[in-house]
């Protein structure tokens, strides 16, 4: 469940995020229901598989896991943070609960308890290339510009194919005035392939804004 803000970052990887290994067992059926989930973008199939974990196993990691991520839909995140926090003390290494957690404290505007939980997901599972990306969203909003480069660069570097990185680094350059590498980060996100509908407002602002530069370069050239 893929979360966009308008001129702002990518949220809220609840799903679609490598799967970790994490402690005790649960049933069979549950496993595989919560490991169909964490592969597949097909929301309403997923929706129902978290149904079925909360009906099968409500008091179990997964079970709190599920209720968790249907208190985030409804925009309760207050709620979604107790429920992850459930379960993660079933499991402490549960880092799907963890990197949730921390997107729900995003999204109450606490960053300094978002990047707390996204900086301990990533001590465990540093290869999450996704984490980066919203662990830079959250320096960004808690006022570190600099930090917020440096993880949204390591997030590109574990995975090329996050081009929505490339907007918000170009976005960050531009705000800080350093306008070459703006440039090319903005190149790089028009020229990869991508959902235009989707990316609409984010390519109109990108293609603006490349515009924009080149007209402020060109006059102080002048």
């Amino acid at each position: 469940m893929k979360h966009y803000l308008r001129y702002g970052f990518l949220l809220g990887w609840a799903l679609f995020i490598p799967l970790s290994s994490v402690w005790g067992a649960e049933t069979p059926e549950v496993e595989a229901l919560f490991q169909e989930s964490l592969q597949s973008d097909d929301y309403e199939r997923n929706k129902t598989n978290l149904e079925k974990i909360i009906d099968l196993a409500p008091d179990s990691a997964y079970g709190h896991f599920s209720k968790g991520w249907f208190w985030a839909q409804e925009d309760n995140y207050q709620m979604a943070v107790e429920e992850y926090r459930i379960a993660l003390q079933i499991r402490p290494l549960f880092g799907e609960a963890r990197n949730n957690l921390a997107s729900a404290y995003f999204h109450l505007g606490d960053w300094s308890e978002s990047i707390r939980e996204y900086e301990e997901v990533l001590r465990q599972y540093p290869e999450w290339g996704e984490t980066h990306l919203n662990l830079g969203s959250a320096y960004y909003m808690a006022g570190h510009p600099f930090a917020s480069v440096k993880a949204w660069e390591k997030a590109l570097q574990i995975d090329p194919n996050l081009f929505i990185v490339h907007y918000y680094l170009g976005l960050i350059f531009d705000k800080l005035g350093r306008k070459s590498e703006a440039h090319v980060h903005y190149k790089q996100f028009l020229a990869a392939e991508k959902n235009e509908e989707e990316f609409s407002e984010y390519i109109e602002h990108a293609s603006q804004r490349q515009i924009n530069i080149w007209v402020e370069q060109a006059h102080d050239q002048t």
